[in-house]
């Protein structure tokens, strides 16, 4: 698996969309499986007899926090090893993971399967990231990456239509009495289902020919070699993972939170719930996600990296009065109209936020400083979230709209946070370009100044 001297090298453009490609629809395929589980949060409650506090723990704990910490040491396989077979094994992992969570009987078994898929996704983000960022040129970058990430926000959609329908067939369906399958529910043979597409992406990931590294350094850096340089960067890096952790955690909530937020408070069917919010993480998710990058890589022309910084921003300042209008709404229509214009804003950032990283970050450790931004992201967006707004659910807001109400209270504080740090980040970067605007100018200067 190591990176030999003669390993491939991509040097034709069609080959590196295809990397795109292919590494756009594993993340929609893994988003899939990841998301299927909050579609499915009333029956899986019903069946198990779980409160909203251990639906967050599946939704969050048992898949954030896992995803996110397995994302560093996976990320040194990214750096010194084949970043063709890390995604591959990767998928691997997460789709035998989902078919198991099928087979869960109890709270246990079920979370246990879900750090199985949490495990597995942790592979695809800082390779995905490495390889576009070592096949893409700098003008292009902006947008592979958002490509990349917009198989996300597809993803989820594909989770809430697809595993909508499929919930809905299987519920329909009555196979013989006393037969091996009449022993599931609709739920658990929605995530066998949903297992399926993993072969295929297999199949595809065999195609890729592992692309040569850029500006690599002869040596690796050791784990205490990336500490020491993100201490060293943390004016740059801090307000990025955070600030950016936090927009992200809000477009995390909704698609964690508003199905069973249509369906006890406004009485959605599941398959309406899935029809309905698939359809906006198809469209308006989408187009956020391309626009961010369309608009970081035009910007750059004039700005440089700066211009990252401003589209990061723009997305939660878009998004605040939106988020502010959740405890106003009054229907579920309204709610819904909400959450596809929140889904356009918070998508903005989706691709500008890792592909910042790729021209920032020192080469020998950009896989894992992609990983330390992958477990901000999920720390706080799915490791805290979906937990803290269960919480907020069982214990403060009691009431018929109390769970509307905590995804309010948790959203509205992310984006004031975010706000704040992203406004760090883009002045760390322009004071950067300031300082380095005038040692050029001044290096000129001494040049025309020195004697022929």
């Amino acid at each position: 698996m190591a990176d030999a001297p003669g390993a491939a090298r991509v040097t034709s453009p069609a080959h590196a969309w295809y990397i795109v490609a292919v590494l756009s629809g594993a993340m929609a395929f893994s988003l899939v499986d990841r998301f299927a589980l909050s579609l499915l949060f009333e029956p899986i409650k019903a069946d198990l007899g779980l409160s909203d506090t251990s639906l967050g723990l599946l939704h969050g704990v048992a898949f954030g926090l896992f995803y996110a910490g397995l994302g560093i040491p996976i990320a040194w396989l990214v750096d010194t090893r084949s970043r063709k077979w890390v995604v591959f094994w990767g998928i691997a992992v997460w789709s035998v993971a989902t078919a198991a969570c099928g087979f869960a009987r109890s709270f246990a078994t079920l979370l246990l399967a879900r750090i199985g898929v949490a495990a597995g996704e942790a592979a695809l983000a800082p390779a995905g990231y490495s390889m576009i960022g070592d096949t893409m040129p700098p003008e292009r970058l902006g947008t592979a990456i958002s490509l990349f990430q917009m198989g996300s926000v597809i993803g989820a959609g594909l989770a809430f239509v697809a595993g909508g329908a499929v919930y809905a067939a299987l519920e329909a369906w009555v196979p013989a009495p006393g037969s091996y399958w009449s022993t599931f529910a609709a739920w658990q043979l929605t995530f066998m289902v949903l297992a399926l597409p993993g072969v295929m992406f297999l199949v595809l990931v065999l195609a890729i020919r592992e692309p040569a590294r850029r500006n690599r350094s002869a040596d690796i850096a050791p784990a205490g070699g990336l500490m020491r340089y993100l201490w060293e960067e943390r004016r740059l890096f801090v307000p990025l993972f955070v600030g950016n952790a936090c927009t992200v955690a809000i477009s995390y909530a909704m698609i964690s939170w508003a199905p069973a937020v249509l369906a006890r408070e406004h009485g959605w069917s599941v398959e309406d719930v899935g029809l309905r919010i698939g359809l906006v993480m198809l469209t308006t998710a989408p187009a956020g996600v391309i626009l961010g990058g369309y608009l970081a890589d035009r910007w750059s022309m004039r700005l440089g990296l700066e211009a990252f910084a401003r589209v990061l921003l723009l997305a939660p300042i878009i998004a605040m009065p939106l988020l502010v209008g959740i405890f106003l709404v009054s229907s579920g229509e309204q709610l819904f109209a909400l959450l596809a214009v929140i889904q356009f804003a918070t998508g903005l950032s989706v691709g500008v936020g890792p592909a910042v990283i790729q021209p920032l970050a020192r080469a020998d450790v950009r896989g894992r400083v992609s990983a330390v931004y992958v477990f901000a992201v999920n720390l706080i967006g799915l490791g805290i979230g979906p937990v803290a707004i269960g919480m907020l659910s069982d214990n403060f807001f009691t009431d018929a709209n109390g769970l509307s109400r905590a995804l309010g209270s948790y959203v509205v504080l992310m984006a004031l946070v975010s706000v704040g740090f992203l406004l760090m980040f883009w002045r760390e970067l322009k004071a950067r370009h300031v300082a380095e605007r005038d040692q050029s100018q001044a290096i000129r200067k001494s040049d025309l100044q020195a004697p022929a």
